[in-house]
């Protein structure tokens, strides 16, 4: 949660009460605080889907605005992992594109379908990945307690990791590959709770998490540092690397 200062409060003098209080009481005074400063005008979310969430909460959707799709890659994300940082792999704070989308079961079923394709073709033609996917139960089921789903309509829910080897962990079939992004349909479990409704039948949403320092772990890991190494379709989307340093 971040707390926003009032621009006369950056006044020390302002603060001599506040920090007098806390001289002689050993403690932190927290209505003088709170009267200090204002309260809450944001928050430091580990993903970017919850604040879509937010903005059409306690809306209903035209039929004929359905699928709604939303590209955000307008802030970073944060989140303490478990396991602490580790190299590029796992930060604390990160660069992440998650598409969002909303609509009936049917047409997220399909946009998935396409959404994989694209992936693919992403994946396959340009950064010319070693990967592979895997269903995976979603973290709200798993805290619930709701895994190993096999009817066919729960089926339709759920999240697809995408991962992707990495050579310096050993080998293929040994060693833990690298998930980078993934693609998921949760079902009602949003729009249910912050009560966004379609104009007729049912809505769904869902969302794709795409992590860029876990997509340049891979593709550095499998290509290398050397950019006459990389992939020809990529060095032609790329922009110009700024010059490497010289030493003598």
């Amino acid at each position: 949660v971040l707390l926003r200062r009032r621009a006369e409060d950056r006044d020390p003098a302002a603060w001599e009460r506040f920090t007098d209080l806390v001289k002689i009481t050993r403690q932190v005074p927290e209505e003088e605080l709170r009267r200090m400063v204002t309260g809450p005008t944001a928050i430091s979310c580990y993903a970017q889907c919850p604040t879509t969430y937010w903005w059409l909460g306690g809306r209903t959707l035209a039929t004929d605005s359905l699928p709604v799709k939303i590209f955000d890659r307008a802030a970073v994300s944060n989140r303490y992992e478990s396991g602490g940082r580790h190299g590029l792999e796992r930060v604390d704070e990160f660069h992440r594109i998650e598409p969002v989308y909303l609509g009936t079961p049917e047409q997220l079923t399909e946009l998935r379908t396409a959404l994989l394709e694209r992936y693919r073709r992403v994946f396959d033609r340009i950064l010319e990945l070693e990967w592979r996917t895997a269903w995976v139960t979603p973290f709200y089921m798993q805290q619930s307690g709701k895994v190993g789903v096999d009817d066919a309509v729960e089926r339709v829910k759920g999240t697809i990791d995408f991962e992707a080897y990495l050579p310096y962990r050993g080998s293929r079939t040994e060693s833990e590959w690298l998930e980078f992004q993934n693609l998921s349909i949760v079902g009602d479990k949003y729009t249910r709770a912050f009560s966004i409704k379609a104009q007729r039948g049912e809505l769904w949403s869902g969302c794709s998490g795409i992590g860029l320092e876990r997509w340049l772990t891979a593709f550095l890991a499998q290509k290398g540092l050397d950019p006459d190494g990389w992939p020809r379709e990529f060095r032609e989307r790329a922009e110009p690397l700024p010059r490497d340093i010289r030493f003598l």
